[in-house]
């Protein structure tokens, strides 16, 4: 039995271990798609439940999944950027927009530019793979630190810190190379 399908039998019997399992797993994953998608529009508190959503309809959900469909990942994926959506539709994107470029910068074109180099640079970490893309969201947008996530991880300290050393490095290039600064 492949791992994912053991996940969803357990998830079908309504064990609990298993949703911190995928919780643990998946939340780097389903934060990027939403991220993505209401970033830009949205606070950061918004993409946090936006994505607790997402699990919540999982659990609810999960007698509907089936493996033979998909995996959990594409689950979580299609769900998250489903849940995202329906947010977006719920604001009213103008009020929102005036509300925070006051607060945040006087000068709208400035901080428009800025929340469109925050979504490039989501993007750009999202290449660099599952596991380093999970430790860069875990360190820099979830403000964790490193003795949390390798311990959450199960990898070691100095790892994560040159896992992180390299996948700077590696942003930076790609920049490079794109031309772009952030």
């Amino acid at each position: 039995m492949k791992e994912d399908e053991k996940l969803l039998l357990n998830l079908k019997k309504r064990k609990r271990d298993a949703l911190d399992k995928v919780m643990k797993e998946y939340t780097p994953y389903v934060s990027v798609i939403i991220y993505n998608i209401i970033g830009n529009i949205m606070t950061k508190e918004d993409v946090e439940e936006a994505t607790a959503d997402v699990f919540v309809g999982l659990w609810k959900h999960t007698d509907s999944l089936d493996s033979e469909k998909g995996t959990v990942k594409a689950y979580l994926g299609a769900a998250a950027r489903n849940c995202a959506k329906n947010k977006l539709r719920q604001v009213s994107v103008h009020q929102e927009l005036d509300e925070r470029m006051t607060a945040e910068n006087p000068e709208p074109v400035a901080y428009l530019e800025q929340r469109e180099k925050q979504k490039q640079l989501i993007h750009l970490i999202s290449t660099l793979g599952e596991t380093d893309s999970e430790l860069f969201m875990r360190y820099y947008y979830y403000d964790e630190k490193i003795s949390k996530i390798a311990k959450l991880t199960g990898m070691n300290a100095s790892t994560i810190k040159t896992r992180l050393a390299r996948g700077r490095k590696k942003l930076k290039e790609m920049l490079d190379h794109e031309g772009r600064r952030l």
